[in-house]
């Protein structure tokens, strides 16, 4: 019999070594902040607050990430672990208007994300204005990082 645990171990293994990659769409979207641009250019950016994700073989740490519409953030996504993983709230993404990503070797100004791929030992900053309260579910979509725990929430109030 072929023991279950051991074939989703090497299953994760062989996944997880898949290198994920941002998907950014093209400007506005459906669903999005409609004037996203307008608000990130009222903000004052040297009042944002630093918030830190760290990412881990199948946790983000903290699980949980409160937020205030209508502040500013610098959200510091780094990943302290062997593998990639990806940040993913769609309705997050959809709730915020985004200054700017940035990674080790680029800049995205004013993107409408959907993914947010970070490497292992890499850090990337989100930098934008919370605007929608809510709640919205967080997962890392590498396969099976979901199944193993590697989900949380962020809330908007």
């Amino acid at each position: 019999m072929v023991n279950k645990i051991g074939l989703m171990v090497v299953a994760a293994a062989v996944l997880g070594a898949c290198a994920p990659r941002d998907v950014v769409l093209e400007g506005p979207q459906p669903g999005y902040v409609e004037d996203a641009a307008a608000r990130v250019a009222a903000v004052d950016w040297s009042r944002a607050e630093s918030v830190e994700v760290r990412l881990t073989e199948y946790a983000f740490d903290p699980k949980n990430l409160t937020l205030r519409a209508g502040k500013p953030y610098r959200l510091q996504i780094e990943n302290v672990g062997t593998g990639s993983h990806t940040f993913v709230s769609e309705g997050f993404f959809q709730s915020i208007a985004v200054k700017q990503l940035v990674g080790s070797e680029s800049a995205i100004s004013s993107p409408f994300l959907k993914t947010v791929a970070v490497s292992p030992k890499t850090v990337r900053e989100l930098t934008f204005v919370a605007v929608r309260p809510g709640t919205y579910r967080l997962e890392c979509t590498v396969p099976l990082h979901a199944s193993f725990g590697m989900v949380g929430e962020i809330v908007i109030q």
